[in-house]
């Protein structure tokens, strides 16, 4: 009997180890990241990855395929809101992040052992050696989108830093927050607009700058990340699409991804004229014919899309299917925590919420709990928004960017995917994807809601996740051979998109302004304000984290910031650099300006500045070693 009860003992200790596991490891992670700075990036990326969602999947009634989508995007939701808030109660550092992801391992540890996973990692392996194909190509997307994007974020070379591409414009406003944020910037005021609280839904940043906290300054983060959130989308969207079929689904995914319309056309002109030229060549035209931007285009480079995208994609999958309550509170839940991320997504879910409560009003009361703990979640950041957006009733983006004939720009700019949907909209399924794209179609044919009617656009953005689902489903009830013609049709503008991002070259910065910023970092103070030109690229925002007066004008006016307070900065930075003493210093007084920047930029636009400013004995020349830095000293 002793020796009966001793392996007794021994089977119940091994299941207990198998079961709890992955707790102790969780535990284990968080405390050995106290002591090296790469075992945090690996916890890090574990936590608001993976744990917040394996910790509540278990709660809902989800497919697999469901699974896989729910955990990456409920964890990055959850995890840099759980930071966010501990950070406004006691401070953002790193020990307060590494303290989140202990709670989170303890929340594990509960629910594990209240409630079994339905799924193990076991059942995850299985899935895998079944659906080769599919493996193959979420890699080919995954491979292609690091590739793309490898080449031209962050890329040294013997000049300096190099982010070209799509990302030339936007994506040093990205290394700006995170930088600022990671530098004593928290909570946040606009990094290239000092002194204006930030209006910008920049939490895709934040968790970026929670991730680079833990470890240390890591800009070529950014193109592995973007990856990864590009595979979640295509994730999402083929769970999205699968209900139609497996090779339905791969058709969406491919064109939800890849597709667009007919610039190629252009492409292919050139190219058999012996013209062709990855800089004159980019098949997007801002203003013209060709005036919306490929998805791709946007993927590379628009990173609050890529969180608002796939939680688009899910809150459709969860609204599709009402007769479970919990899925209705699970869809309110993640629109709620996705107002920071996206405005505009948040705004396309509850188009989607409209039409589900259009298309099963028996379910009424259940609508109510997804927007009663929708808004309840997205409330202090609703109240707290500083942007003055007004809606008005007037088509101000078509009236602006639509060009010529609407009916042959939309063909041609949407292309192939967009006959197909309304070809077929009869005859595939799906009556909310059906109505969703018909509304996000015509919104921007109708009203304006964004600073900047330009961002209008984006509803085209989110209107082609139900045109890749109508669309994939379509071509699969062609004979196969068309399909595949078509698909190929689809996603062909994708080449002049890889083509510019992998063939330009655009200085971000040389080495000079490199080393000008990483001193930037450690010499000055943390939230001091530079005065500089108001660049794109600007070294002591993007590289050293610090404020700035002004930048790019679109930067602030898509952001809420009316055209005139915009240019009366600019204005007052011109008579900073160009003006008496006396101008300069009422300048430095109005924006509590710590620092002065001399630049290539502000040589350029002002030749005769470094002069000036030599001579004016309260700045103390602090840093020359090709750009030059000022100190106010007075």
């Amino acid at each position: 009997m002793p020796f009966q009860a001793s392996k007794l003992q021994k089977i119940l200790a091994s299941r207990a180890l198998q079961k709890h596991w992955l707790f102790f490891l969780l535990l284990l992670l968080p405390l050995a990241s106290f002591v090296s700075i790469q075992m945090g990036l690996l916890t890090a990326l574990v936590f608001t990855f993976l744990v917040p969602g394996l910790i509540f999947y278990r709660f809902f009634r989800l497919k697999f395929r469901e699974i896989i989508v729910f955990v990456p995007i409920f964890s990055i939701l959850v995890s840099t809101q759980l930071v966010y808030y501990l950070s406004l109660v006691l401070g953002y550092s790193r020990g307060i992040i590494l303290a989140s992801f202990l709670a989170l391992a303890v929340v594990y540890g509960l629910a594990n052992a209240r409630k079994d996973a339905p799924y193990s990692f076991k059942d995850l392996l299985k899935s895998t050696r079944r659906n080769k194909t599919l493996l193959l190509i979420f890699l080919l997307i995954l491979t292609l989108s690091l590739v793309v994007l490898y080449r031209s974020v962050w890329l040294e070379n013997d000049v300096g830093i190099v982010i070209t591409g799509s990302n030339w414009q936007d994506t040093p406003l990205h290394y700006e927050i995170i930088e600022s944020i990671n530098n004593g910037n928290f909570p946040p005021e606009m990094p290239n607009y000092a002194g204006n609280s930030m209006s910008y839904h920049y939490f895709v940043d934040f968790h970026t700058a929670i991730l680079e906290k833990v470890y240390c300054f890591l800009p070529k983060l950014l193109p592995f990340l973007n990856a990864a959130f590009i595979l979640i989308f295509a994730l999402s969207v083929y769970s999205l699409a699968r209900e139609n079929g497996k090779r339905p689904a791969v058709f969406a995914t491919l064109i939800a991804t890849f597709g667009w319309g007919v610039s190629y056309i252009g492409l292919f002109s050139a190219l058999t004229s012996g013209q062709f030229s990855p800089t004159q060549n980019y098949m997007y035209q801002y203003g013209e014919f060709f005036g919306l931007p490929p998805i791709l285009d946007n993927l590379l480079q628009q990173r609050p899309l890529l969180i608002g995208l796939p939680v688009f994609a899910f809150v459709l999958i969860l609204l599709r299917d009402m007769e479970d309550k919990n899925r209705t509170i699970l869809a309110g839940v993640v629109t709620g925590l996705l107002f920071p991320f996206h405005a505009v997504s948040f705004l396309c879910a509850y188009a989607a919420y409209f039409v589900s409560l259009l298309l099963h009003s028996k379910y009424f009361k259940r609508h109510d709990l997804y927007f009663l703990v929708s808004v309840v979640i997205a409330l202090p950041f609703i109240v707290s928004s500083s942007s003055s957006v007004s809606i008005v009733i007037a088509p101000l983006w078509a009236l602006s960017f639509l060009k010529d004939n609407p009916v042959l720009f939309y063909i041609a700019n949407l292309g192939i995917p967009l006959l197909l949907s309304f070809v077929f909209i009869t005859k595939v399924k799906g009556d909310l994807l059906k109505f969703v794209f018909i509304i996000l179609f015509f919104i921007p044919n109708l009203v304006s809601i964004t600073p900047n009617s330009w961002d209008m656009y984006k509803f085209f953005i989110f209107a082609w996740v139900p045109i890749a689902v109508l669309s994939g489903a379509a071509l699969a009830r062609i004979r196969k051979s068309l399909a595949l013609v078509l698909l190929l049709l689809s996603v062909l503008t994708t080449a002049s998109v890889i083509a510019y991002n992998v063939g330009t070259s655009y200085q971000a910065a040389s080495w000079d302004e490199y080393n000008l910023g990483m001193w930037v970092r450690d010499n000055t103070e943390e939230r001091a304000i530079f005065l500089t030109y108001y660049s794109i690229h600007c070294p002591p925002t993007m590289i050293g984290g610090r404020l700035r007066v002004a930048s790019y004008v679109n930067w602030a006016y898509g952001h809420g910031v009316a055209l005139d307070d915009i240019y009366e900065r600019f204005d007052d930075v011109d008579l900073a650099y160009t003006g008496s003493e006396d101008d300069l210093r009422q300048v430095i007084e109005t924006y509590n300006v710590t620092y002065i920047y001399v630049g290539e930029e502000e040589l350029s636009h002002y030749p005769i500045c470094v002069a000036r400013f030599d001579n004016v004995k309260w700045l103390e020349p602090v840093y020359d070693a090709g750009s030059r830095v000022y100190k106010v000293v007075y």
